[in-house]
């Protein structure tokens, strides 16, 4: 198989414009910190030889007969069934809470300067200021990502069901009655 870095470009071309956008925003917000510009040529090759390994995937799956659904579906199931075996609360807290809620704390913090009207360094000029910024956008990140990811569990638990359950449409059909 031929993997055509033109087709990469052309599937991602939307994504790859607006993380450069978002890098070369942080570098023109702080001059003298050159690791923004540093990030895009890593990304960009590393979705590339991931956007190989799926095609890779896909072709193998697809000589089985298999389609796209079917290929989303089944690493959607090996997935759940990892997480499932953690535990709800595992799932909610570890990859809710630490891994997404620290995006989250991002935003939210990106939010709060804006909101606040100041810029980077006057508001953490003081270590204590500086802490007490980092430690709530954290905790507000976190804890909406427990509650998001608690949401995405039920979710999930229903999808997972559907599809590996050959009796799973009677099962949601009564649930729908009730309603």
């Amino acid at each position: 198989m031929k993997f055509n870095f033109k087709t990469y470009l052309k599937h991602t071309y939307k994504t790859e414009l607006v993380y450069l956008a978002v890098i070369v925003t942080l570098y023109f917000y702080d001059h003298s910190n050159l690791i923004f510009l540093l990030f895009f040529p890593f990304s960009f090759v590393q979705g590339y030889y991931r956007y190989q390994y799926k095609l890779t995937q896909a072709e193998k799956l697809k000589a089985r007969g298999l389609t796209e659904e079917d290929i989303d579906n089944i690493s959607f199931v090996k997935k759940w069934e990892h997480s499932r075996k953690r535990g709800m609360w595992n799932y909610c807290i570890i990859d809710g809470g630490f891994i997404f809620g620290l995006a989250i704390s991002l935003i939210t913090s990106v939010a709060w300067l804006i909101l606040k009207g100041k810029d980077m360094h006057t508001l953490l000029a003081e270590p204590g200021d500086m802490f007490a910024f980092i430690g709530y956008n954290y905790i507000i990140g976190a804890s909406i990502a427990v509650i998001i990811f608690r949401m995405k569990w039920k979710h999930n638990e229903k999808r997972f069901v559907r599809l590996t359950d050959p009796l799973a449409d009677n099962y949601f059909a009564k649930d729908y009655q009730d309603i």
